[in-house]
C-alpha cells in the first residue's frame, strides 16, 4: 500500500460530517470563550495581566470559532446545510 493510500485510510472517518461531534465543538468552544469574556471583565478590578493572560487562551478559542465558521461557510461542518 503506497503512502496516499494509507493517508487515505486514516483520514476516511474524518470525511464526512458528525452531527454529534459538531455540536460538541461548537459547545466546547463557545461556552469557554464566553466565560473568559466574563473572567476577563472581572479580573479587570484585580490586575491587568491577569486579563492579558486570560486574553491569550481567550484568543486559542477565538481561533477555534473561527475554524467551525470557516467550515460552515464551505458547507462541511453539519449534514444539515440548512443549519450551516
Amino acid at each position: 500500500m503506497n503512502s496516499t493510500a494509507s493517508w487515505r485510510k486514516i483520514v476516511a472517518k474524518y470525511s464526512h460530517p458528525d452531527s454529534t461531534r459538531a455540536w460538541w465543538q461548537v459547545i466546547n468552544s463557545y461556552v469557554p470563550y464566553i466565560g473568559l469574556w466574563v473572567l476577563m471583565y472581572i479580573s479587570l478590578s484585580i490586575s491587568y495581566w491577569l486579563t492579558v493572560g486570560l486574553s491569550v487562551v481567550a484568543a486559542g478559542f477565538l481561533i477555534r470559532i473561527f475554524i467551525i465558521a470557516h467550515d460552515c461557510g464551505h458547507g462541511s461542518f453539519l449534514k444539515n446545510k440548512k443549519v450551516q
